[in-house]
């Protein structure tokens, strides 16, 4: 009998691991988005690699709980970022769910009802589905479950050991997603409830706490040390807490009120700055994160009523069939890739079911209280905030078990001949179902349009641009404003060449869906390169108007005054910016352009160096998704072309010093920062070719052209040291190429004369 059960529990773990295998095989082939993660995704694939890079420690306090990024970066180091390698690892470790499952449930219940609770955990595609994302949801089951069957270890065995194993599964589960610390003292309580010593009550819980600490302790003291800032875990909390309890917030959707849905951490900084009576960028994110959970406390202080419902919405949400997406829409994606069968739609029988069983557990003993006590604690943490699909994930196989224990409560009452209880329980679940399958508040959306620009984004960034038009269009198409659609169309036209194109598509943006940062800021880029300086000028100051702390829009108003040439109008754009934002790099650059236009070189130079030292960015601006998009345009924000620049000017000023050691290693800098900038390579040759080292300044010339085939000077410059190389017919060459592009250029007519007298001789 036992290796029956053995041979039926590995039979359930392989069907889960080839149902996986399945969805992870087809998911690479149909998905387009396969390597092209996006929002929260995208933040993990990023902070992985600066881990696998070596930034182990990063910069600031974290952000986010940092256990997933390590775990992916630890994989990225050994193999890369082999996306498939990384799922495949991810669904090896989630199946590892069903036999969890498995020995939790016989710890309490009889064989029958393990295995079904198995093999609902085996066949849930919600669990397959997020162990195909570069996501953390998937570790929170199993830390989830092996905490549990530890509990439940400890408890039949009366064993203490296993209390500080569940304590050390807990603090790695904190450093993943840091709610469950709010559940842990309902944990000592139930230890307290079951354990008849009060001395073994507290060494337990005792044993418990110091398990957990071991992991979360670490974490702090490097907030404190490296990030300079006191935070427990990481600094989000705040934000999302606020996100979930406002008076405009409508339980799931991740809106940060008055930024709408491509808010950005930089907003929330902004905000909580300019109310804190201090300048964006010079607050800790402790202070932010304090900020916001005030400005919650003030709501739920002020408006009682309102809270209370919120918090009943969020409550029917969590319990609801209905799978919240948050990242890419789960319905959408599954149906596109061919496999919308896989049951995603198990949480219809594991939440009525899981209901039941848990309120049944109630009456069956202390003991058995712990999976009410977790389900329903767990719950809280998550209704306090916000509902996705995600973040009630950890609960799937809990409920499982639950949902198999009343199936199993069922069937017995029955062939027992219980009816009267059997009724109970069947108008109980039916009551469940009614209550989990309804749709009250019209959250079951069938509207594809965030998918639809989604997918766009993504065809976009893989340069795919029709399939991104097709998709920017069906979505616009299904919904009057899909913020960004319709500013998206207009990059693709503009990378067409097609500027009145994207000049429409960028004021239907701001014609469907209001003032767009973006929207604007793009069409003040379109006047500049049209050469109408003032118009560019005028319309990034609606753009900064509307919204204050878009930095875009302050770069460029400073480019068109820049482009005006009148020191009073790019003294006060760059005032602006500096004022706004007086750490940050791009206004500090802009400040030292200024200032070397205003004949101040020594000034300048301390500003460009304080960019080009300053220390590499830690994931908190990261986060800022928005910088990593725009910096793929050839006219977006790019704070590493910043500092690259920064470089540059420290070397054209070392020039003027007449320190060539200097202007080497800071053109060198540059090139590092931005590889393909034609005037940075040819200055770097004219560095070189100082130096005598004229191999190397040959390369560099070459380069220099390659990019820019236009330019005489590179072509004269490059003849001069191919002349002292004894090169003279590729110099003749170039300097025909040079006054062929410039039939004035008098230098080069005289070196040309003179080198070819000097070959005729």
């Amino acid at each position: 009998m036992k290796n029956q059960k053995l041979m039926i529990i590995i039979g359930l773990t392989l069907l889960g691991l080839i149902l996986r295998i399945i969805f992870l095989t087809v998911m690479k082939a149909n998905w387009p988005g396969w390597e092209s993660p996006t929002i929260d995704a995208l933040y993990h694939h990023l902070w992985a690699k600066q881990i696998a890079d070596g930034n182990i420690l990063g910069g600031g306090p974290y952000f986010r709980a940092p256990f997933y990024p390590y775990f992916l970066g630890l994989i990225y180091s050994i193999f890369g970022a082999n996306f498939t390698l990384v799922y495949l690892f991810q669904h090896i470790i989630g199946v590892l769910a069903v036999p969890l499952v498995f020995m939790i449930s016989r710890n309490y219940f009889p064989p029958a009802a393990a295995i079904i609770a198995a093999l609902l955990t085996a066949v849930n595609g919600i669990l397959i589905y997020f162990e195909s994302q570069l996501l953390l949801d998937f570790l929170t089951v199993i830390l989830f479950l092996v905490f549990i069957y530890f509990l439940t270890t400890a408890q039949k065995s009366g064993k203490s050991r296993f209390f500080l194993f569940a304590g050390l599964i807990a603090g790695l589960f904190a450093i993943a997603r840091p709610n469950i610390l709010a559940v842990m003292p309902l944990v000592c309580i139930w230890i307290f409830m079951i354990v008849p010593d009060i001395k073994v009550k507290i060494k337990n819980s005792l044993l418990l706490i110091i398990g957990t600490l071991i992991f979360v302790l670490p974490v702090t003291l490097r907030n404190i040390v490296v990030g300079d800032d006191a935070v427990l875990i990481a600094s989000q909390g705040g934000i999302n807490f606020y996100i979930g309890n406002n008076e405009r917030a409508d339980g799931y959707t991740a809106l940060l009120p008055g930024f709408g849905h491509t808010w950005q951490y930089s907003d929330a900084d902004y905000e909580a700055a300019s109310n804190l009576g201090k300048k964006p960028g010079t607050i800790k994110p402790s202070e932010v994160s304090s900020y916001y959970y005030n400005k919650s406390a003030k709501y739920i202080l002020s408006s009682p009523g309102h809270f209370i419902k919120l918090l009943i919405k969020k409550f029917y949400l969590f319990w609801n069939r209905y799978e919240i997406s948050n990242n890419n829409n789960i319905y959408f994606l599954t149906n596109y890739i061919g496999l919308s069968f896989y049951p995603l739609f198990l949480f219809a029988v594991i939440s009525p079911l899981g209901l039941i069983g848990s309120v049944l557990c109630f009456f069956k003993g202390r003991r058995f209280w712990i999976f009410p006590i977790l389900i329903f604690g767990y719950m809280a943490t998550v209704i306090m905030f916000f509902i996705t699909a995600r973040f009630r994930l950890p609960l799937a196989p809990v409920l499982s078990i639950m949902a198999a224990y009343a199936i199993y409560e069922i069937y017995r009452a029955i062939a027992n001949k219980r009816y009267r209880y059997s009724v109970v329980l069947l108008v109980s679940v039916l009551i469940a179902v009614v209550f989990t399958w309804t749709n009250f508040y019209g959250h079951h959306d069938s509207s594809t349009a965030m998918a639809n620009y989604s997918l766009g984004n993504m065809f976009l960034k893989k340069g795919d641009y029709n399939s991104a038009r097709q998709q920017y269009q069906t979505a616009s198409e299904q919904a009057p404003c899909v913020p960004n659609a319709h500013l998206n169309l207009g990059v693709i036209a503009f990378y067409e060449s097609d500027t009145a194109a994207a000049r429409y598509e960028f004021e239907n943006e701001i014609e469907y869906c209001g003032p767009s940062a973006k929207a604007y800021n793009n069409l003040s880029m379109l006047a500049r390169l049209k050469g109408d300086y003032n118009r560019a000028y005028a319309i990034a100051d609606t753009a900064i108007s509307y919204f204050p702390n878009f930095k875009e829009g302050f770069i460029n108003r400073i480019t068109a005054a820049f482009a005006l040439a009148d020191t009073n109008v790019i003294e006060t754009a760059v005032s602006g910016f500096v004022d706004t934002f007086p750490e940050d790099i791009a206004a500090r650059y802009y400040l030292g352009r200024f200032l070397v236009l205003t004949g101040k070189p020594l000034k300048a130079e301390k500003e460009f160096r304080y960019v080009a030292l300053s220390s590499d960015k830690d994931i908190v601006s990261e986060y800022d998704l928005s910088e990593i998009y725009s910096a793929a345009l050839p006219y977006g924000y790019n704070p590493e072309k910043i500092r690259g620049k920064s470089f540059y000017h420290l070397g054209l000023l070392s020039v003027e010093k007449g320190e060539i050691d200097s202007a080497l290693y800071n053109f060198k800098q540059a090139v590092n920062f931005l590889p393909d900038d034609p005037d940075a390579r040819h200055n770097l040759a004219l560095a070189y070719d100082q130096k005598g080292k004229y191999q190397p300044a040959l390369a560099e010339f070459s380069r220099a052209i390659e990019l820019d085939s236009t330019n005489a000077i590179y072509y004269y410059n490059y003849a001069l040291s191919l002349g002292k190389t004894g090169n003279y017919p590729m110099a003749v060459e170039m300097l025909t190429k040079a006054l062929s592009l410039d039939p004035e250029f008098d230098q080069a007519k005289n070196v040309l004369q003179a080198l070819r007298a000097q070959l005729n001789k």
